[in-house]
């Protein structure tokens, strides 16, 4: 566990804010909101808090980027706070599907990290027989290795899609888990963006 020690009163404030913020708006504040919750007049004042939080390992700033603040694991713990997953929108378990039209965050229970995870939204039945029905929310970690069998999240051209990935007999394709849908070839520029690592549980469950 993080001590507590290792922030004074004033860097948690800021740390709070920016989780609220995110998880309120969608969006970290900006330094004219921080300036405001932290009383003070000088940009300089809050980038200086910002330093030493993201010297410490809780947060993570985007250069050249006016809300680029990410909250790390680290900052998440000592807030006592579940990971916020970006939520990026909607996918295909189906034919491909143009994707991401809407920026969210979400808490979900029993995650362990949010870095390098988001979820998209499924549309489509191609994946029922795996368990993927139209209407979950799926959790997707970028990998850059991918093995046979992992269940992947896929772009091309036209979008993207939720399919198993196949590598047999020099043959590599993606696969429904719904039979009256067909294999999907991988071309030149189909990119495979993740790995489909879990659902978040609907409201109703």
């Amino acid at each position: 566990m993080v001590s507590v020690q290792k922030l004074t009163k004033r860097q948690k404030q800021v740390l709070k804010f920016i989780h609220t913020s995110i998880k309120n708006s969608g969006y970290p504040p900006t330094l004219a909101d921080l300036r405001e919750e932290l009383d003070v007049v000088s940009n300089q004042a809050v980038i200086d808090v910002l330093s030493v939080l993201e010297r410490k390992g809780f947060i993570k700033r985007e250069e050249g980027t006016a809300r680029g603040i990410r909250i790390l694991d680290k900052g998440f713990e000592i807030l006592s706070a579940r990971p916020l997953i970006p939520s990026l929108g909607f996918t295909a378990a189906g034919p491909y599907k143009d994707a991401f039209e809407n920026l969210d965050w979400q808490e979900v229970e029993d995650m362990k990290t949010a870095q390098n995870v988001f979820i998209v939204d499924v549309t489509g039945d191609s994946m029922t027989d795996a368990g993927i029905k139209d209407g979950d929310k799926v959790i997707i970690q970028q990998a850059k290795e991918f093995r046979n069998g992992d269940v992947v999240l896929a772009r091309d051209n036209d979008g993207t899609t939720i399919k198993r990935l196949i590598n047999s007999n020099g043959r590599i394709y993606l696969k429904p888990e719904n039979p009256k849908y067909q294999n999907i070839p991988i071309y030149p520029e189909t990119r495979l963006l993740g790995k489909v690592i879990g659902k978040v549980a609907s409201e109703s469950n």
